[in-house]
């Protein structure tokens, strides 16, 4: 699944940089940026850290392509650097801990608008996958030493969200990266535990 994906953006980004220009195709050149809420998520999370696992903020950034299909449906290839993570807070109130996981994250969105004059609102949806660019530990707001790495190197999942277009060059949007994949590089009793990234993200985007 994983290889499929990755497969499939490369292509599509590949065949669009061979394509017809964009006046020529519909095709609109964009940048993206906003903040991220990101917190780690599964049923380890929930048995386990109940109560302890909080929102961590981050930002999101990145370039976007708008495939526009006529007045309803556009495709949007797009890569973000994207900061995931969590906070995690002791119930005693004793430390406050950061996991840091920044990602270049590759999507492929399909993204359908209701036509009406002027602001139109839209929803989108697609997968996306993840590359790891770096991971970092903090307690007490002071980096702890790593001896070896405690996230897989890449992640997979969708993203689906909503939002408004203000014509055919500014739009804002809510999303959330869903992810699929099991993250965590530590194995207890040959069992991975099942915990995984997700993301809030409030974004803005500018297209040429």
């Amino acid at each position: 699944m994983k290889k499929f994906l990755t497969l499939a953006l490369v292509v599509i980004f590949l065949g669009l940089a061979a394509g017809p220009r964009p006046a020529e195709a519909g095709i609109q050149f964009g940048l993206r940026g906003g903040g991220n809420a990101a917190k780690l998520t599964g049923p380890d999370i929930t048995q386990d850290l109940e109560g302890t696992i909080k929102y961590k903020i981050g930002y999101a950034a990145g370039i976007f392509l708008a495939i526009n299909l006529g007045k309803v449906i556009t495709i949007s290839p797009e890569v973000l650097y994207t900061m995931k993570g969590a906070q995690i807070e002791d119930p005693l109130g004793e430390y406050t801990g950061k996991i840091f996981g920044d990602y270049v994250e590759a999507a492929l969105l399909l993204k359908i608008r209701i036509p009406t004059p002027g602001v139109q609102p839209a929803v989108f949806a697609g997968p996306a996958v993840g590359f790891k660019l770096r991971e970092k530990l903090q307690v007490n707001g002071e980096d702890i030493p790593l001896e070896e790495s405690f996230l897989v190197n890449n992640d997979y999942g969708a993203i689906f969200g909503a939002g408004l277009d203000f014509g055919r060059h500014f739009m804002i949007d809510v999303r959330y990266s869903l992810g699929l994949k099991k993250i965590l590089t530590a194995i207890e009793e040959g069992v991975q535990p099942d915990v995984k990234n997700g993301v809030w993200s409030a974004t803005i985007g500018i297209a040429f």
